[in-house]
């Protein structure tokens, strides 16, 4: 039984960050929204918005409670590719709610917008999201490393490499095809 549906996310719905428990591990940082500002939220939401990109808010059935979202982004209409975005509450992770949304949109995103290949990154530290991504058929096509958003992070050398003094994060780089997807 379904416990989440989508919706287009819209600045209303993103206000309701403000509503989300922090990450209290130093890697997710970067995924805190619940202390933006109501100006920092509007920057935050005009960059989700243009043509190439296509975001949607994640809610609760039973409660309709806001509580992540997924978006299409770097879309190529021409080649019917897209790249996906994973936020979600800390409240709600690991509770099979990123899995079941992530269905939703992929599904949506081969059946009703007719792409061919969705792709993601994901740090290598957050094997709680790799292994849905691997759940819903994603995979390992490449690794890559970026600069890390959090400098002050302790550093683990399973998951990042230093270079001149700065902190990378390993990426892995993960693809979906539509016929890997429904098995085709």
């Amino acid at each position: 039984m379904a416990r989440v549906y989508l919706e287009k996310l819209n600045l209303d719905t993103a206000k309701e960050v403000k509503l989300w428990e922090n990450f209290t591990d130093e890697r997710l940082q970067g995924y805190n929204y619940a202390d933006l500002s109501d100006f920092e939220i509007k920057v935050w939401y005009g960059s989700l918005t243009s043509p190439l990109k296509k975001y949607f808010a994640v809610r609760k059935i039973d409660d309709d409670r806001f509580i992540g979202f997924l978006g299409l982004k770097q879309i190529n209409y021409l080649k019917k590719k897209a790249k996906i975005g994973v936020v979600f509450d800390s409240a709600y992770t690991s509770r099979g709610y990123g899995l079941e949304g992530l269905d939703l949109l992929i599904d949506k995103a081969f059946s009703n917008m007719k792409f061919k290949e969705l792709s993601l990154d994901v740090n290598l530290f957050n094997t709680r999201a790799i292994a849905t991504y691997k759940k819903l058929g994603f995979q390992i096509t490449g690794e890559k490393k970026e600069v890390f958003e959090n400098q002050g992070i302790k550093f683990d050398e399973r998951y990042f490499t230093k270079e001149a003094g700065i902190i990378y994060s390993k990426i892995l780089e993960m693809k979906l095809t539509k016929d890997d997807y429904y098995g085709l």
